[in-house]
């Protein structure tokens, strides 16, 4: 069964006062979900017996608002049946907040209303002070699995932009499952009864791009990425690449997908393209050329160790193809290979220069695989720069003596 526990985060601003009497005007919010319409001032109000009726277990309510928000509101999600009995209190939270509420009075209006809504907290904030949301959610988000209701509709415009981006964050270090996004959408009420509720699921599938995108720039990792993409099945081909297998067809399968996808008019297309531009070169090479390309590609990501791994032996490979005529799949054909190069320096490298760099770069691979002790290369191993230079200088080489033309 899943987890239905759930956190909701509701903005409460400024309402419009009622002429000669008490209180906000309201409207009717309409839910598609329940197909019936609430009448509040508060949106999150009815936004919160929603959840409740679709069975959502809301065991946090976050309420971030100014020292001027319209926190008597609040009166009016809890039973009717106990308005009477807060009526003074309720007057003095009315009265005091139109001036500026007090944190004493708000810490006893949000124990009255917490004694019926249990996990109810009244946050008043600087609207300027833009870390304070993360902060506040952090401590009361809790480290176990949580839906995340969102509610945009009320207080300034840039408060719910800081919570969204906020949550983002969160999302990588609080357990959060599912993000969503609710907005009561009065400016499009117009000529209708009721306001129309917007529950805006596409802010998951952005935040499911936005992650996989980051996954794939960082790590190679494109499985995920694809599958948001309609592509299907495809985790066997990353592995076989990872293990320097030779999955062509299943890369030319991908590469059709993405060109197809590429042609559309929409986001995807941009997406399948970036995908497809890394992938493409991998088709139809040979084995040590897939090796440096995908060593260029994790070098462009910093992942520099399996970079120089794969430009190492992608080098070694190319030697074996190009004056052998076979490729080392094993560690005695590589050994072999690497002898083949010792006895015959000045065949394969034109220059001292080139020597120097390919022996040079098995140093330092030898020093940063095993973490052993640098032999002569030890600015490559502990300085970024010189190392960037020396992979460089490895790729000019591979390209220059050890490649076919």
């Amino acid at each position: 069964m899943s987890n239905n526990k759930t956190v909701l985060i509701s903005l409460i601003g400024k309402g419009r006062a009622i002429v000669g009497k008490k209180g906000y005007e309201k409207t009717g919010y309409y839910f598609y979900e329940i197909d019936s319409s609430i009448d509040t001032s508060f949106f999150g109000s009815a936004l919160y017996k929603v959840l409740n009726k679709l069975d959502y277990d809301v065991d946090k309510w976050l309420i971030f608002g100014t020292v001027k928000s319209s926190w008597s509101e609040l009166l009016y999600a809890i039973d009717e049946e106990y308005h009477y009995e807060y009526i003074e209190i309720y007057d003095k939270v009315y009265d005091e907040e139109n001036k500026g509420i007090s944190q004493e009075l708000l810490l006893q209006w949000q124990k009255v209303i917490a004694s019926h809504i249990p996990g109810v907290r009244f946050i008043i904030v600087d609207p300027l002070d833009y870390e304070v949301y993360i902060n506040e959610m952090i401590k009361e988000i809790p480290d176990e699995e949580r839906k995340i209701v969102l509610d945009i509709t009320h207080a300034f415009r840039h408060m719910s932009v800081v919570i969204a981006f906020s949550l983002m964050t969160l999302k990588h270090i609080k357990n959060i499952s599912d993000i969503m996004v609710y907005y009561g959408a009065f400016e499009l009420k117009g000529d209708s009864e009721f306001t129309p509720v917007l529950k805006i699921d596409f802010i998951n599938t952005l935040v499911s791009y936005a992650e996989n995108l980051a996954t794939y720039k960082y790590s190679g990792y494109f499985s995920g990425l694809l599958e948001l993409l309609g592509i299907q099945g495809t985790e066997k081909t990353y592995f076989w690449l990872e293990m320097n297998r030779q999955p062509r067809s299943y890369l030319e399968q991908i590469n059709g997908s993405l060109k197809e996808l590429a042609l559309k008019d929409d986001y995807r297309s941009s997406i399948a393209q970036y995908i497809k531009d890394d992938l493409e070169p991998l088709i139809g090479a040979s084995l040590d050329k897939r090796m440096i390309e995908r060593g260029k590609f994790f070098f462009d990501k910093k992942q520099y160790l399996k970079a120089l791994v794969l430009l190492y032996e992608g080098m070694i490979i190319a030697v074996g193809r190009k004056y052998k005529n076979n490729i080392p799949l094993d560690y005695k054909g590589k050994e072999g290979i690497e002898k083949f190069i010792n006895n015959n320096k000045d065949i394969i490298f034109k220059t001292h220069v080139q020597r120097d760099i390919f022996y040079t770069l098995k140093y330092t691979r030898n020093a940063a695989v095993h973490g052993s002790v640098s032999r002569g290369t030890q600015e490559y191993v502990e300085q970024e720069e010189r190392f960037k230079q020396l992979f460089y200088e490895g790729l000019k080489l591979y390209e220059d003596i050890l490649c076919y033309a």
